[in-house]
């Protein structure tokens, strides 16, 4: 037998490894329930969504990085299959519920957007049950926007009035998306993601509770090893806060992807699951 031909051989047996079996619950949390996704063993990594989306945003991620850990993904409420609070709460509480009811102690914790200012705010909170942090085009909480960028974030607010198409189009207008809403793929993904949440830009209140003090003035502070990520293409005050979180957080090592956007692990899941990995040590 040809040496070329067991290479190849070796090559469709590895492709063709199953797909680690898929964990599906809701995990009970003062004034709701969480609905979460685990799969894999090993070592744990939490992937945290971003605002307006939900954990299957991670469709990209969580079959990848299933193969080598325990991955575990859940819709941080509001959003998502989770129920809504009905007073505000402190998102990194549900992490923690989270992991005290799968039985981890320690969880690498992959954050985009809102998910990963939330994933900073834990590991402020609780060190020691975080083994490493990747913080994806996340602003730290506490950090100010730029004016046009809130400008622009309040023009979807105004469309609630409108209906649900007109939220749709001045969300996918806010130049988060400046490169994904021309890549007819990407574009659907997101808007599908997106529709499955338009209901969250409706509430009247704030759900959730600031976690004081705010994590951009202690940023020193941070003990685990922390990956920052964010594109080239993404907004101005996404990328001042990357640099920061970069600067400040101690051994902090950034990496910035090529025309990425704030859909970096949407529409650009090889670039993104390769740093991820490489940074986790385990190189795909």
């Amino acid at each position: 037998m040809k040496a070329s031909f067991v290479a190849a051989l070796i090559g469709v047996a590895v492709l063709a490894q199953p797909t680690p079996t898929v964990q599906n619950g809701r995990i009970e949390v003062p004034g709701g329930t969480l609905a979460y996704d685990a799969a894999g063993s090993g070592p744990a990594v939490v992937l945290l969504h971003g605002a307006f989306m939900d954990r299957k945003s991670w469709d990209h991620q969580f079959p990848v990085f299933a193969r080598r850990f325990r991955v575990i993904r859940y819709d941080i409420r509001p959003f998502g299959e989770s129920t809504r609070p009905d007073k505000p709460y402190v998102v990194p509480d549900d992490l923690l519920a989270v992991l005290d009811h799968l039985k981890v102690q320690r969880a690498h914790l992959v954050g985009h957007s809102f998910g990963g200012a939330a994933a900073l705010d834990f590991a402020l909170l609780h060190p020691d049950r975080v083994a490493s942090l990747v913080l994806v085009s996340a602003p730290p909480n506490g950090l100010a926007q730029p004016p046009d960028e809130v400008k622009q974030s309040a023009a979807i607010f105004a469309a609630v009035k409108d209906g649900d198409g007109a939220i749709l189009k001045a969300w996918m207008a806010h130049s988060i998306w400046s490169v994904s809403r021309t890549r007819p793929a990407v574009a659907k993904e997101l808007e599908a993601i997106t529709a499955r949440n338009l209901a969250i830009f409706r509430l009247t209140s704030p759900p959730y509770a600031p976690v004081t003090p705010a994590a951009v003035d202690r940023l020193k502070d941070v003990t685990a090893p922390t990956l920052v990520i964010v594109g080239d293409a993404d907004t101005p005050g996404i990328r001042q806060g990357a640099d920061l979180e970069a600067r400040q957080i101690p051994g902090a090592t950034m990496r910035i992807v090529k025309g990425a956007d704030h859909g970096l692990p949407i529409g650009w899941p090889d670039e993104f699951n390769d740093a991820v990995m490489a940074f986790l040590g385990a190189p795909r």
